[in-house]
C-alpha cells in the first residue's frame, strides 16, 4: 500500500510538463543558449509547480477540493479551470515555436488533454489523470526520439514500466477501474499524437 501510493506521488499529473520540459533540454541536441533554456525551464517550474501547489493549500483552505489525488469527480473542475489558461500562457508565452518547436507542441498536447479531460468532468465521466500525465509524457519522449533520430529505448522502457505501476497502483486502491485506466491513457496519448505532425 505504501509503495502505490509513493508511486501515485511520485507521478502525479502536476510533474509532468515540467518533466516534459527537462527531457527536451537534456535530449535535444539542438543548440539552445543558457539565457534561452533558463527563461524557458524557471517560468515553467513556477507556473507548473509552485503555482499549483499554492492553489491547491488555497483551494483546500476554501473547501473546494477535499484531496490531492482529485478522485472525487467535482473537485476536479476548480484546478482545471485554473491549470488551462497556465498551460495555455506556457505554449504561447513562454514556448513559443522557435527556438523550442518541440516543446510548443508538448504543452499545446497538454491543454487539449486537459480540455478534453474537463468536458468528461462536466459529463460527469471520471478518467485516470495520472494515467493522462505519464503516458502523454512518454508520448513526448517517443516524439523527441523520432524527432532527433536519438536511441532513448532506456527512457522508454523506463517509461513504459512506470505507467503499468502508476495503472496496477489504481486498480490495487480501488481508486479507478479498468475502463477509467484506459480512458486516461487515451487522453495522454492522442493529444500528443495529434500535434506531432507539426514538429516531427
Amino acid at each position: 500500500m505504501y509503495f502505490t501510493k509513493l508511486f501515485n506521488y511520485l507521478f502525479h499529473p502536476v510533474f509532468m510538463p515540467f518533466a516534459g520540459t527537462i527531457a527536451y533540454f537534456v535530449t535535444s541536441p539542438a543548440y539552445i543558449p543558457e539565457e534561452a533554456r533558463k527563461s524557458i525551464i524557471i517560468p515553467v517550474l513556477i507556473l507548473t509547480l509552485i503555482v499549483p501547489v499554492l492553489l491547491y493549500f488555497l483551494f483546500r483552505n476554501l473547501g473546494w477540493i477535499r484531496s490531492a489525488e482529485l478522485s472525487d469527480i467535482e473537485d476536479r473542475k476548480i484546478p482545471l479551470y485554473a491549470a488551462i489558461p497556465i498551460i495555455f500562457i506556457i505554449s504561447i508565452r513562454i514556448t513559443p515555436e522557435p527556438p523550442s518547436e518541440a516543446l510548443h507542441y508538448y504543452f499545446t498536447g497538454i491543454l487539449g488533454t486537459l480540455l478534453c479531460c474537463l468536458v468528461l468532468v462536466i459529463l460527469k465521466i471520471r478518467a485516470s489523470i495520472h494515467m493522462m500525465g505519464i503516458t502523454g509524457l512518454s508520448t513526448f519522449v517517443l516524439g523527441l526520439s523520432l524527432h532527433y533520430h536519438l536511441n532513448m529505448t532506456s527512457l522508454l522502457a523506463a517509461l513504459i514500466i512506470f505507467s503499468g505501476i502508476v495503472a496496477s497502483s489504481g486498480l490495487h486502491q480501488n481508486t479507478h477501474n479498468n475502463r477509467e485506466i484506459l480512458l486516461g491513457m487515451a487522453l495522454g496519448i492522442i493529444p500528443q499524437t495529434v500535434v506531432f505532425p507539426f514538429w516531427l
